[in-house]
């Protein structure tokens, strides 16, 4: 029994450490990276969000269904995008942790009470060897600390039987800017798993005047409402022009005047452009279109009763009066084949297919051909502005904006400040040398111009 138990743990322990192997591969970075770079890529060419009617029209049948299959036309919500962005999260987490320990001990690290001894100079990249002055004592220590303040930071001063140790570091925590970074990484992938999983992205269109309490997303299967917990009005909506020739019109700016109501009372008043939305429990609204719209003005006869008029706009349906019949208004035409005014309607009727047919304004008997129990007719239209808004909300935006501050901070700290670690080693008898030693972890360069000035200031004292 104890055998099987501490083979079961072994092999649980093996395959531990080969997740974390995997894991902690730089490899698999790279591979996800450049994965979620091509699927990038692959979620721009493909419309995401669109009807399922235009995927058709724009792939054919065969291919939708494959590319359906695949969730590819809302790539970003679906399952498989979301799990390779946790496993890059689980990467990250892996290479860092595995990493860290290793860098957190540099950190920590002190030196040693008995200072800069021989066998640390055989580690350290930088090590000058300067001849002492004959006279070496406090006043050569107090000039070279006087150098250390000058090009590095106050020194530690450290002593044994044969010499004194002065010892300065910088930018210790300098390392953590890689691990600052990968955090900032993991919390803005956090962000945009919260904005996938609860957010979303709409539309409404409100003519001025009128009020809405819900909002459509755009999908596959057509325009979905999503119900607001409280009501929006266009109060007024201004389009504005350059001024330029009297025949051309170029749009300079359109404004939204709109109006938050909740249980009848207005609660809010802004006016909103493009580019400068507002934003009300959690929903950001954006001036993002608008345009006119057609109502038609029809009129229904039947024999022996007065004309009833009925009122649409175009794509609405409207019920037919003292019948199961609907009526739905297509579209509006300024002139029909030379014959004017014109408004293409059709007619649903229980168990029929539907009618499509044209009403015209200069014939008014024109529909009584059908031979129908009751005939219509275009009465006149009307053009009313409407203002477009898009509507998100997105709750994890915040939790971005935090991790994109933090990777400000992580590159800031990882490109601007590096690890300096510098000694000097004053001999207490005469005739020994003075010994330089240094290290650092990245911007050589700058590093070995100020440790050069150190050593330069250390020589001469020789010469004095």
């Amino acid at each position: 029994m104890k055998k099987s138990d501490t083979t079961v743990k072994a092999k649980e322990s093996g395959l531990f450490v080969i997740l974390y192997d995997l894991f902690r591969s730089v490899k698999l970075t790279i591979f996800l990276l450049i994965l979620l770079a091509i699927l990038s890529i692959i979620g721009t060419v493909i419309a995401q969000d669109a009807t399922r009617a235009e995927y058709i029209q724009r792939y054919g049948h065969g291919l939708y269904e494959v590319l359906n299959f695949f969730n590819l036309f809302d790539m970003y919500r679906s399952l498989w995008f979301r799990a390779i962005l946790v496993f890059l999260m689980i990467n990250l987490i892996a290479c860092s942790l595995h990493r860290f320990p290793g860098v957190w001990r540099q950190i920590t690290h002190e030196p040693g009470k008995d200072g800069l001894e021989d066998s640390m100079l055989k580690a350290l990249p930088y090590v000058e060897k300067v001849r002492s002055p004959i006279l070496a004592g406090a006043k050569t220590e107090e000039e070279i600390q006087y150098y250390f303040k000058k090009w590095f930071r106050s020194p530690r001063r450290m002593e044994n039987e044969s010499a004194i140790t002065l010892y300065s570091e910088k930018g210790r925590f300098s390392r953590l800017g890689v691990y600052i970074t990968h955090l900032s990484i993991l919390i803005i992938l956090i962000g945009g798993l919260i904005g996938s999983q609860f957010g979303f992205k709409g539309f409404v269109n409100i003519l001025e005047g009128e009020t809405v309490d819900q909002i459509y997303e755009r999908g596959k299967n057509g325009e979905i409402p999503r119900p607001l917990s409280f009501s929006l009005r266009c109060d007024d909506f201004n389009v504005t022009y350059y001024d330029l020739r009297p025949q051309e019109k170029q749009v300079k700016e359109y404004i939204s005047q709109l109006t938050i109501l909740e249980n009848g009372k207005e609660i809010l008043k802004k006016t909103i452009r493009v580019n400068h939305p507002f934003h009300y429990k959690g929903l950001a609204f954006y001036q993002s279109t608008y345009g006119n719209i057609h109502e038609i003005t029809l009129g229904m006869k039947r024999k022996g009763k007065e004309i009833t008029y009925l009122k649409a706009f175009e794509g609405a349906m409207v019920p037919i009066p003292d019948s199961e019949n609907l009526i739905r208004v297509l579209q509006y035409a300024p002139q029909v084949h030379n014959f004017g005014e014109g408004v293409q309607v059709v007619l649903f009727k229980p168990n029929q297919e539907p009618q499509p047919f044209w009403l015209l304004k200069n014939f008014p008997q024109f529909d009584e051909k059908r031979g129908d129990k009751f005939f219509l007719t275009f009465e006149g239209v009307t053009s009313k502005e409407y203002t477009g808004l898009q509507v998100t909300k997105d709750p994890g935006v915040w939790v971005v904006w935090i991790g994109c501050g933090l990777m400000i901070l992580g590159l800031i700290v990882s490109f601007f400040f590096s690890h300096q670690r510098a000694w000097v080693r004053i001999p207490k008898g005469p005739g020994d040398e003075i010994v330089l030693a240094g290290s650092v972890n990245k911007n050589r360069m700058g590093f070995e111009k100020t440790f050069g000035q150190l050593l330069e200031g250390v020589r001469s004292l020789g010469k004095k």
